[in-house]
């Protein structure tokens, strides 16, 4: 079995608030560095929604919204059903 530790353990500072960020697999810590990404408070902030964003959410969809995700709902599960019906037929 192979050990999920590394001698060196790297740590890293945010790029926009220079806080530090540790990470306990290589794999993050190697992605992580290569995106330049940032700690998790500075990510949240960065996240910006305005007012009416926020209020076009709350509002209940339209009868055609509704329609069309229906419509889209039904063409996928049309195109399941035939794949699984070509998928027993012997004769295909």
């Amino acid at each position: 079995m192979r050990k999920r530790h590394w001698k060196d353990r790297k740590n890293r500072k945010c790029p926009d608030c220079r806080r530090v960020i540790y990470y306990t697999r290589k794999d993050s810590f190697d992605r992580a560095v290569g995106n330049n990404s940032v700690c998790k408070s500075c990510a949240q902030t960065d996240r910006k929604v305005t007012m009416e964003t926020i209020e076009k959410m709350k509002q209940p969809k339209t009868v055609e919204h509704k329609r069309k995700i229906s419509y889209s709902v039904q063409k996928w599960w049309d195109g399941k059903r035939e794949i699984d019906w070509q998928r027993l037929d012997p004769n295909n």
